[in-house]
C-alpha cells in the first residue's frame, strides 16, 4: 500500500489523517448514557440482592420440622461441598507449652497440629480450682483481624470474662495472624486474600482452611479432661464473628454461639462497603441460599446476634436478619428464647457490652443457669461507658502471650506453610490430568468455567450510531445482555480493496489504548471491532474498591464468585456474542487481539467455542495459574475459576496463539 506524508503533520499514513482522527474519536468517545460506569457493578449486585432475598424466603416458607431438618441438612451438604470439603482427622499432638498463673484463672500456652506441621497456636484461660471445679464447660474464641491475633487486648478479655466465671475458653491464632504468619509473610486480610484466590484455583477456599482449625480446635478442647465435650459454645467478633457464624452452621458440637459484628444480611453489606475479605466469601452460597440468616438456623442450636448501630456490617441488615431468624422460629416453635440480639451504639468492634453478653448467653445455654435470661441489654450499653480494657485485666501482654519461642510458627521444626498444600495438590491434580479431544477440552471448560452456548445467551445488539470518514464506515453497537448490561462495541469497516478476515480487540485498559493497534489493522485492510466487556472501560468503574484493589474489576468478580460464577466466564460469554455477530457480519470467525487481564477469557472463549473465535493473540498477559500456585503470587478474582486449576491452566487453551509482552495483572 502507498504510503502518503501528510503535508500539515508530516506523518506517514496508510489512510488520510481525518480518518485516523475519526478513529481516535470514535474509541475515545462515550457512546453509553453518562451513569453507564457502574453498570457492570449494578448487573450482578441486583443478582446478589435477588439471591439474598430469596434465601430469606426460603427459611420463611418451612412450615414443619421434617421440612426444617430436610432443608438444613441439604444446605450443610453443598456448604461444605463449596467450601472445597475438608481432610481426613490427623494426630492432633497437642502439648503445652507453659501455665502462667494469674488472679482468679490461669493461662496455658497450647499448640496443636490441625494438619500434618500446620501448627496452630493459643491460649487457654482456665477457671481458679478452688472457685470452680473441672471439669468445666467451654468455649473458643476466634479472632478478628488484629494482626496480633490472639495477643489482642479486647478478645482476650472475652476470655478473662469467662474463666471467672467458670469456663475454660480457648482462643487461638488464625492463619496469616499472630504467630501464624506464612511464607510468603503477608498478614491479616492480604494473607487471607492472598491464600483465598491461591486455594480456589484447586477447589479449595479460605473458609475451609479457617473452619477446619476452629473444629480441630474443638476436637483438642474435647481431648481434655477438664473440659466437659458436650458443652462447647463458640463466639468471636468481625473476622471471628465470621468464623462463629460459618463454624455454627457445620458443627452439631457447637451447642450456644454468640458471634459479634458480622450477621447483617449480604445484600446490605455488599451495597454499603462491597464485599470482605476471603473467608467471608463462599464459592456459590447464593445460588443454593447459604447466607446470613442460614448460618443461624443451620444447626438450631441458640444464638445471640452482638451488634453496633454504626458498624459497617450494617445495623439494618442486621435487623432484617433477625427478623428472618425469629419469623423462621416461630413457624417451627423452635423457641422464643433461643434466639436473640445484643445491639449497642457506637462502631465496628467487640466492646465490654457485648463481650458481657457473650458470655452471660453461654452460661445460659452451657450452664443451664435460667437466670441468665433475660440479657439486659440497657444494663450491657452502660458498660461501655468510660471502659478502657487496657486499665482492667485483659490477658497477657506481649511478649507473654507467645506461645512459640521467637513468636513464629514458621521457626518451628516440621512447620509446613499453608501454600505447600497446595502445591500438594497442584502436583496431584497435574499427574491426574487426562488428554481429552477438542470437543472434550470445550466441554470442560464450559462446564468449569460456567460458560453457556453462544444461541443460550440472550443478547441484543443495538446500533447506537454509524459514520462514514472517507473509504471507512464507524458503527457503534450496544450489545445488550440479559440484566440489563450493554457492552460498548466499535467497529471499523474498511470500504476499499479485498476485505481480510476480521479482528476483535478486547483490554483491560480500555478502549482507547488500543487506537495505534486498530489503526495498524485498518492499513492492512482489516475490518475491526473494540469492545469494553464487562468491568472495563466506558462501563468499568467501581463502586467500592476492594481492598485496594488495583484494578475497578475486582469487586465485581467477588460478587461473582458468591453466585457461583467466574467473571473470566462472564467475558468468555460477551466475547463469544460479539465474535458470533462478527462472524455473521464478515462471513469469517474474528481473530481475537487480548490485551492484559482480557488474555484469559480470550483463551477460554477460543477452547469453549473455536468454530467463533479464529485464533488468539495476547498482549501482555497474567502469570499462569500454575506460576501462581507454585510461587504463591498475590493474584486476582478476576483472573481466577474456581477449581480450574484441577483440570487445566488457562495458558493450556491457546492454541494456536500469538504471545507479546510481558505480564500484567
Amino acid at each position: 500500500m502507498k504510503i502518503i506524508l501528510c503535508a500539515a503533520c508530516l506523518g506517514a499514513t496508510c489512510l488520510a489523517c481525518g480518518q485516523n482522527a475519526a478513529v481516535r474519536g470514535a474509541l475515545e468517545a462515550r457512546m453509553l448514557p453518562g451513569d453507564a460506569g457502574v453498570t457492570s457493578y449494578t448487573t450482578v449486585f441486583n443478582e446478589i440482592e435477588a439471591a439474598d432475598s430469596a434465601a430469606d424466603d426460603a427459611w420463611r416458607k418451612l412450615k414443619t420440622r421434617a421440612e426444617y431438618d430436610a432443608f438444613r441438612a441439604q444446605m450443610q451438604v453443598r456448604m461444605v461441598e463449596a467450601v472445597g470439603g475438608f481432610p481426613e482427622r490427623t494426630p492432633l499432638n497437642a502439648k503445652t507449652v507453659s501455665t502462667v498463673q494469674r488472679d482468679g484463672y490461669r493461662v496455658e500456652k497450647v499448640i496443636f497440629e490441625s494438619l500434618p506441621g500446620v501448627y496452630v497456636t493459643g491460649l487457654l484461660y482456665l477457671p481458679d480450682g478452688s472457685a470452680f471445679k473441672p471439669p468445666y464447660p467451654a468455649f473458643l474464641v476466634t479472632c478478628g483481624h488484629s494482626g496480633n491475633g490472639k495477643g489482642s487486648d479486647g478478645y482476650q478479655r472475652g476470655c478473662v470474662l469467662g474463666a471467672k466465671q467458670g469456663f475454660a475458653a480457648f482462643i487461638y491464632d488464625p492463619i496469616s495472624q499472630g504467630e501464624r504468619i506464612q511464607a510468603p509473610a503477608t498478614s491479616n486480610v492480604s494473607g487471607h486474600n492472598r491464600f483465598g484466590v491461591n486455594a480456589l484455583l484447586l477447589g479449595r477456599s479460605m473458609a475451609q482452611m479457617r473452619i477446619w482449625d476452629g473444629m480441630r480446635a474443638i476436637d483438642y478442647l474435647q481431648s481434655r479432661p477438664d473440659v466437659k465435650p458436650d458443652r462447647i459454645g463458640y463466639m468471636g467478633n468481625s473476622g471471628g464473628g465470621t468464623m462463629t457464624s460459618l463454624i455454627m452452621a457445620l458443627e452439631p458440637r457447637v451447642k450456644a454461639a454468640a458471634p459479634a459484628c458480622y450477621l447483617s444480611s449480604i445484600r446490605e453489606v455488599v451495597d454499603h462497603v462491597g464485599p470482605q475479605d476471603a473467608e467471608q466469601c463462599i464459592f456459590g452460597q447464593l445460588a443454593f441460599g447459604l447466607n446470613h440468616a442460614s448460618f443461624v438456623l443451620m444447626q438450631g442450636q441458640p444464638v445471640r446476634m452482638h451488634c453496633c448501630h454504626n458498624d459497617f456490617f450494617t445495623f439494618m441488615g442486621s435487623r432484617q436478619t433477625a427478623r428472618i431468624v425469629a419469623e423462621t422460629a416461630a413457624n417451627l416453635g423452635l423457641g422464643e428464647d433461643r434466639y436473640g440480639m445484643t445491639d449497642v451504639p457506637g462502631p465496628h468492634g467487640w466492646k465490654e457490652s457485648t463481650r458481657t453478653s457473650s458470655v452471660q448467653w453461654m452460661r445460659r445455654w452451657l450452664m443451664d443457669d435460667a437466670s441468665a435470661l433475660p440479657i439486659d441489654v440497657d444494663a450491657c450499653r452502660r458498660k461501655d461507658l468510660g471502659f478502657n480494657v487496657r486499665a482492667v485485666d485483659h490477658g497477657l501482654d506481649q511478649p507473654d502471650y507467645n506461645v512459640t519461642p521467637g513468636g513464629k510458627i514458621a521457626d518451628l521444626p516440621g512447620f509446613r506453610s499453608v501454600y505447600e498444600l497446595l502445591k500438594d495438590d497442584l502436583a496431584a491434580a497435574r499427574k491426574a490430568r487426562k488428554v481429552r479431544t477438542p470437543s472434550e477440552t470445550s466441554a470442560l471448560v464450559r462446564r468449569v468455567a460456567g460458560i453457556r452456548q453462544p444461541d443460550d445467551v440472550p443478547v441484543v445488539p443495538v446500533e447506537v450510531s454509524r459514520q462514514e470518514v472517507k473509504s471507512l464506515v464507524i458503527l457503534k453497537t450496544a450489545f445488550q445482555f440479559d440484566g440489563g448490561l450493554a457492552v460498548p462495541v466499535v467497529e471499523f469497516v474498511p470500504q476499499v480493496g479485498n476485505r481480510a478476515a476480521p479482528v476483535l480487540i478486547v483490554g483491560d485498559a480500555g478502549r482507547v489504548a488500543s487506537c495505534d493497534r486498530v489503526e495498524a489493522l485498518l492499513a492492512q485492510g482489516m475490518p475491526v471491532a473494540v469492545a469494553d466487556l464487562i468491568g472495563t472501560g466506558e462501563i468499568g468503574a467501581a463502586r467500592h474498591r476492594f481492598y485496594g484493589a488495583k484494578n475497578d474489576d475486582e469487586e465485581i468478580a467477588v460478587l461473582y464468585y458468591m453466585l457461583g460464577r467466574s467473571l473470566v466466564g462472564v467475558r468468555a460469554e460477551e466475547l463469544l456474542a460479539i465474535a458470533k455477530h462478527m462472524r455473521s457480519e464478515f462471513g469469517a470467525a474474528p481473530r481475537v487481539v487480548a490485551c492484559g487481564r482480557l488474555a484469559i477469557p480470550a483463551a477460554h472463549a477460543l477452547a469453549a467455542a473455536p468454530d467463533l473465535v479464529a485464533s488468539v493473540e495476547i498482549v501482555a498477559p497474567p502469570e499462569s495459574w500454575t506460576e501462581v500456585v507454585e510461587k504463591s503470587l498475590s493474584y486476582p478474582y478476576a483472573n481466577s475459576v474456581n477449581g480450574a486449576l484441577l483440570h487445566y491452566d488457562w495458558t493450556d487453551l491457546l492454541s494456536p496463539v500469538q504471545a507479546a509482552g510481558g505480564t500484567a495483572q
